[in-house]
């Protein structure tokens, strides 16, 4: 997030996108999976999702959850999420 962030954009910015995206997806679908595997067509529709999120188009999944939902979370919670990272990095 802190490079998708900063003021030199460079044409990885979709991929970043996309990788910030996949990886708070498969953290709720880690603790929801045992419940959302029964739901038929769970795995098609996730297949469709992660689709919807790489499609190259200017208005794919991954820019959309992105600047909707991550972000606005990211930026709220910034310091409190910084102040986490330090002290795992000054514990380990």
């Amino acid at each position: 997030i802190k490079a998708i962030e900063s003021p030199n954009k460079d044409d990885d910015t979709q991929w970043l996108t996309y990788w910030v995206v996949y990886g708070v997806f498969s953290i709720v679908e880690f603790f929801s999976d045992i419940f959302l595997s029964w739901f038929p067509f769970y795995y098609m529709l996730k297949c469709g999702f992660l689709l919807w999120c790489m499609a190259p188009s200017p208005s794919n999944g991954a820019e959309f959850l992105y600047h909707r939902v991550i972000r606005p979370f990211f930026l709220k919670h910034e310091a409190q999420l910084d102040n986490v990272v330090k002290d795992l990095k000054d514990k380990a």
